[in-house]
C-alpha cells in the first residue's frame, strides 16, 4: 500500500490534524478526537502515517520550530490559533518544496497549501477582487490568481469556484488540471473532481478547450460542459437557479439516488459518509442545508426507511432502518 493514492479529503484532514498538533494548541479532547479519527479507517491511518513521516516533521514541534525563520513566521502570527495554523501549513508546504515531498513538488497538496485563496472542508467564502470581480470558493477549494497588465489568470487547483466578472473587465484565462478557459465579463461556475472539469456559464460567453485537445468550444449562458482527458464534452442546458444553489448553502435533490446525495454531502464534512448497498438506490427529493450536514442526515431518517450508524464522528453509514 506504500504507493496507494490518498483521497484528497482524507489527505486534507490528515494535514489539518497535523498542523493542529504542531501548533501546540490542541486540547486533551482534540488529542482524543485525533486518535478516534485515525482509528476510524485504514485510509485515515495510512494518510496520517504518510503526513507525519515527512522528514520535516520527524520530531513534531521541534525540527520545524528550530528554524529561526519558521520561529519568526510563527511569532508574527500572534496568538490567534487560525493564523498560527495557516502559517504552519505554509511552513509545511515550504518544507515539501525543499525536496521532502509526499507526492512531488508539483503536487496538489503543495499548490493548494500555498494558494492565495482557499477554503477548508465545509467552508464557503466570497472575495471582492481588485477589478470588481467577485470570487466564491466552495468547500475544500483552492485558487491561485495572477493579475498583471497583460493578462488576468486564475488557476483552480482543486474544488469548486464561481467567478462573476464585470462586463467591462479585461480578458481572463482560467486554468484547471483538465481545461483552459477564456472569457471576458462572464459569470461562470467551475468544478474540478475525479471526472474532470465541469464548466457552467451563467452569463456571457466562455471559450472552453481541453489541455491536450486544443479545439475550443464556445459555451453560452445557460449551458455547461464536462472537460476531461478525452476532450470537451457536448454542452447540456442547465437550470441557472439550481446551478447556483451551493452559493446559497443549499443542496437541491430531485429524485436523486441516496448514494449520490451522500457523496455530495460528504464534501462538506470531514471523514467518511456512505451508505450500504441495500439503500443506495433509494430516491431522495428535497433541499438540504450544507452548513449542517447532521441535520441533513436526520432529515433522511424522517423521509426514508433508513437509520444513521455512527462508529465515530468521522465514520458515518446510512443503513436500512
Amino acid at each position: 500500500m506504500s504507493n496507494a493514492a490518498v483521497d484528497p479529503r482524507v489527505r486534507d484532514s490528515a494535514i489539518d490534524w497535523l498542523v493542529r498538533m504542531q501548533s501546540g494548541l490542541m486540547s486533551a479532547a482534540e488529542h482524543q478526537a485525533l486518535q478516534q479519527w485515525r482509528q476510524a479507517s485504514a485510509d485515515h491511518e495510512y494518510a496520517w502515517q504518510r503526513v507525519s513521516s515527512l522528514p520535516l516533521l520527524l520530531q513534531p514541534g521541534v525540527s520545524l520550530l528550530s528554524d529561526a525563520t519558521a520561529r519568526r513566521a510563527l511569532e508574527s502570527a500572534g496568538a490567534d490559533p487560525q493564523r498560527r495554523r495557516q502559517v504552519l501549513k505554509c511552513l509545511l508546504a515550504l518544507g515539501l518544496l525543499g525536496g521532502m515531498s509526499w507526492q512531488g513538488a508539483d503536487s496538489t497538496l503543495v499548490r493548494s497549501a500555498l494558494a492565495g485563496y482557499r477554503t477548508r472542508i465545509g467552508e464557503r467564502r466570497r472575495w471582492a477582487l481588485a477589478d470588481g470581480s467577485a470570487l466564491w470558493l466552495n468547500t475544500a477549494s483552492a485558487v491561485h490568481l495572477d493579475w498583471n497588465p497583460q493578462q488576468r489568470s486564475v488557476q483552480l487547483i482543486e474544488g469548486e469556484m464561481a467567478l462573476d466578472a464585470p462586463a467591462e473587465s479585461a480578458s481572463l484565462q482560467l486554468l484547471t488540471p483538465d481545461a483552459v478557459l477564456y472569457s471576458r465579463g462572464a459569470n461562470l461556475l467551475v468544478r474540478q473532481d475525479r471526472q474532470g472539469t465541469l464548466v457552467t456559464v451563467l452569463r456571457g460567453l466562455v471559450q472552453v478547450s481541453a489541455r491536450h485537445h486544443p479545439a475550443p468550444l464556445a459555451l453560452k449562458a445557460g449551458w455547461q460542459s464536462r472537460v476531461n482527458s478525452q476532450g470537451v464534452g457536448a454542452p447540456s442546458p442547465i437550470d441557472v437557479f439550481l446551478a447556483q444553489a451551493w452559493l446559497r448553502g443549499i443542496l437541491p435533490a430531485e429524485r436523486m439516488r441516496l448514494d449520490t446525495l451522500l457523496a455530495e454531502l460528504s464534501r462538506y464534512r470531514p471523514g467518511f459518509l456512505r451508505c450500504s448497498e441495500a439503500v443506495a438506490a433509494l430516491r431522495v427529493t428535497g433541499s438540504f442545508q450544507l452548513d449542517d450536514t447532521d441535520a441533513a442526515l436526520a432529515l433522511l431518517t424522517n423521509t426514508l426507511p433508513v437509520r444513521i450508524e455512527r462508529r465515530t464522528r468521522y465514520w458515518v453509514t446510512v443503513v436500512p432502518a
